[in-house]
């Protein structure tokens, strides 16, 4: 196994996603992690969320992680089935609500029903849809990365978005105007992206599309989740007592005592569910992706390699 050159011990990365040139990163690393990424919108479905789970996971999986995805099953597509580079996905049997969402996702995008979309797109007529306009604004109120602005920029369009979660990393300040999450705050946003639009301040929709296109690749995104993942892995796992505390602490007098009893339904739920389909009767899967999968090329070392180690040894 390669080590990872600088850093030393106690010295977290940070999991703020940078825009870097490529390769400037080093491939070396010491320790491979089992990431498990959870997410209702996945293959067959088609859009943003699913690109972007599908390309990490295959760039994790060639830097010899071992990644599995959760979802739920899309039709007859239940139970495990494997995707290219031995990734495994276990479409679950859970019923779905609305839009491919189950129950706790609908819940949160309730606010989306009272909105008119244009519907389902495929991922080729995103573009075309982009184009039309000149202003790409974005309301979220949460978001992680948001995959749409970088999109709406890389179609040559201003983007006007609320200043929430990670999204003041995705773009640099000329390519985005952040506003707070409120009503006045994006009208002003929307205000002065008209204003530099009818002044011809912006600059060239091919010129923006030339500058977004050299911000991120899928491996430099694989290489800051691999360094988030090395950041946590001492981290102790809580017993079921200290996060019944924490959950009380940080909550609140009302609220963390409702959450501390969910928890715990939650809890002896599993239990249940242990009790009745028992770890022994449940077919295990082969382990396809990771250092020791089966599905995990072995190179023999190549000439040059040998001819380092037989010099080094000498040495």
């Amino acid at each position: 196994m390669a080590c990872r050159g600088g850093g030393g011990p106690g010295q977290f990365p940070s999991a703020v996603l940078s825009r870097v040139s490529p390769g400037s990163l080093s491939t070396c690393r010491t320790h491979t992690h089992n990431i498990c990424m959870v997410s209702d919108f996945f293959y067959p479905n088609m859009g943003g969320v699913e690109s972007h789970i599908y390309q990490l996971s295959q760039c994790l999986i060639e830097r010899g992680h071992k990644v599995i995805i959760v979802t739920h099953a899309y039709g007859n597509r239940k139970g495990i089935r494997y995707l290219t580079n031995g990734l495994k996905v276990y479409y679950l049997p859970l019923k779905v609500m609305y839009n491919q969402s189950t129950a706790t996702t609908l819940f949160h995008s309730l606010p989306l029903l009272r909105v008119r979309l244009l519907g389902a797109l495929e991922h080729k007529d995103v573009r075309n849809v982009l184009v039309q306009g000149h202003i790409f604004l974005n309301t979220s109120l949460t978001e992680a990365f948001c995959m749409a602005i970088v999109e709406a920029a890389s179609c040559g369009l201003q983007v006007v978005s609320t200043r929430v979660g990670g999204i003041p990393e995705v773009l640099p300040e000329n390519l985005i105007i952040l506003c707070e999450p409120s009503v006045k705050s994006l009208c002003e946003g929307l205000e002065k992206a008209i204003s530099q639009l009818k002044s011809g301040a912006l600059p060239a929709p091919e010129d923006i599309h030339n500058i977004v296109k050299t911000f991120y690749t899928w491996r430099n995104v694989a290489e800051r989740t691999e360094k988030v993942s090395d950041g946590g892995e001492g981290e102790a796992v809580l017993p079921m007592d200290r996060r019944l505390d924490r959950l009380i602490s940080h909550c609140g007098p009302v609220t963390g005592y409702i959450f501390a009893l969910l928890a715990v339904v939650n809890f002896l739920f599993l239990v249940f569910l242990r009790w009745v389909t028992p770890d022994s009767v449940i077919d295990v899967a082969i382990d396809a992706t990771g250092p020791d999968g089966a599905w995990t090329p072995r190179y023999p070392p190549s000439k040059k390699e040998g001819k380092n180690n037989a010099m080094s040894k000498t040495r």
